[in-house]
């Protein structure tokens, strides 16, 4: 018979185990960091997705890249008002902006229906389709017509000013 439960082969004592203690301060540095790290990763992908949209839009690409006026001269290139980014800051409204938003940047790119959904549910990805796709800017005003106008038949080409 067994008199403790020390002499059975499988049992390990608590002295045979380690402990290690890390400072909080290089956890939440450690943290901060894969934030950061993340934010400026996004920042750069978003702006490489619309940086073509501004170019056919006649923008300077560089704006692309700085995140909340390329937000705002994003809505400007759909046709809406800039402060439009306000709504943005309002839990419901926001899915009101990026709707139209979605809408807007359809019709001004000669889209249709589809690509308007596909902008809203998967706007990431549809951006660079707009950005380096076949899709011709039409300008501002084609946000008041239909979507799916090609621009030959319901607006004039728009040419951007030249900078």
């Amino acid at each position: 018979m067994i008199n403790s439960v020390s002499s059975l082969p499988f049992v390990i004592s608590a002295s045979e185990f380690t402990t290690t203690t890390t400072d909080p301060a290089v956890s939440a540095g450690a943290l901060f960091g894969g934030f950061l790290v993340m934010l400026v990763i996004s920042a750069v992908v978003g702006g490489l997705a619309m940086m073509g949209m501004f170019k056919k839009a006649g923008r300077k690409t560089w704006e692309a890249f700085i995140p909340v006026y390329s937000t705002v001269v994003l809505f400007r290139i759909a046709g809406m008002s800039g402060w439009w980014l306000l709504a943005l800051m309002v839990p419901i409204l926001q899915i009101v902006a990026m709707v139209l938003l979605a809408i807007n940047l359809a019709k001004v790119f000669g889209q249709t229906a589809v690509i308007a959904v596909l902008l809203v549910l998967f706007s990431f990805v549809m951006y660079f389709y707009l950005s380096y796709g076949s899709a011709r800017y039409l300008g501002p005003q084609a946000s008041k017509g239909p979507l799916g106008a090609t621009g030959d038949q319901s607006y004039p080409s728009y040419t951007p000013a030249s900078n």
